[in-house]
């Protein structure tokens, strides 16, 4: 077992008059395994609490309790927090998270300079590397992120995410933002890196649809709970909460029936 989250809980704090502030639980009790190699679907509507808990998983927040183990190891009490050592993520908005004034080889040098240190010259052809791996020629290494297109740029970010040799990668809502066509392409290229690498993905997303085409397993998100699992998704068709029926429903009236852009 690569991951085991234990009993999260998050709460936040927001507005609730002038002065009083109310807190709003966002995760309540969730508990999960991520296998080594797996890929990992978390599926919800919008304020579900997934992304929620991505940040968690990748050590950008820490859960009010609960815990989260990697190898076996609790990491989710720790001060400098191991898991972002063995964690990496692909956000949803491409376009903003590189720094614009950043030329390609700019970005992936970054995680690489918490590695052991790299000569330049080490660095240059670890970058160019990598961008073979995603399917990119090193003529995009002196280019900056306006100048590449939305599938690109996305292609790039996921070379960052690999070029610390994570154990696992959130993929939050990390296709959604691109045409269906570069959404299937980008998919294929993360299947080929699980394959390659023996990576493991936690892929957060609303969308039933790209679900089936890449996880091994899928948990359903609601109002901060885990509803259902399915193990095995062949068995997708015969999920048994309400919700997580509507949102099967819902995939296949977009997917035009049995058949889509996907397979359901």
């Amino acid at each position: 077992m690569l991951l085991e989250a234990k009993e999260l809980y998050k709460s936040y704090k927001k507005p609730a008059g002038i002065v009083r502030k109310e807190e709003v639980r966002i995760l309540k009790g969730v508990s999960f395994t991520l296998l080594e190699g797996e890929c990992l679907g978390i599926i919800g509507e919008s304020g579900s609490g997934k992304s929620t808990l991505g940040r968690i998983l990748i050590g950008l927040e820490k859960p009010d309790s609960g815990a989260i183990q990697v190898k076996r190891s609790d990491v989710s009490s720790i001060k400098n927090n191991p898991v972002k050592q063995k964690s990496s993520v692909v956000f949803q908005d491409y376009s903003t998270s590189v720094n614009p004034r950043f030329k390609v080889v700019d970005v992936l040098f970054e995680p690489m300079n918490s590695l052991k240190k790299l000569r330049k010259k080490d660095k240059l052809e670890k970058a160019v590397a990598l961008l073979k791996k995603v399917g990119l020629s090193e003529i995009y290494l002196y280019r900056y992120p306006h100048e590449l297109s939305g599938g690109q740029l996305q292609r790039v970010c996921i070379a960052r995410a690999i070029a610390a040799n994570p154990a696992f990668i959130v993929l939050d809502e990390a296709i959604s933002s691109l045409d269906v066509s570069i959404q299937v392409q980008v998919m294929d290229l993360l299947m080929d890196l699980k394959k390659q690498l023996n990576i493991a993905y936690i892929f957060i997303t609303h969308d039933l649809t790209a679900i089936t085409y890449i996880c091994d397993r899928v948990l359903f998100f609601k109002d901060g709970v885990v509803i259902e699992e399915v193990q095995n998704m062949a068995e997708l068709r015969n999920v048994k909460e309400d919700y997580s029926k509507a949102l099967l429903h819902a995939a296949m009236e977009m997917n035009g029936g049995e058949n889509g852009a996907y397979e359901i």
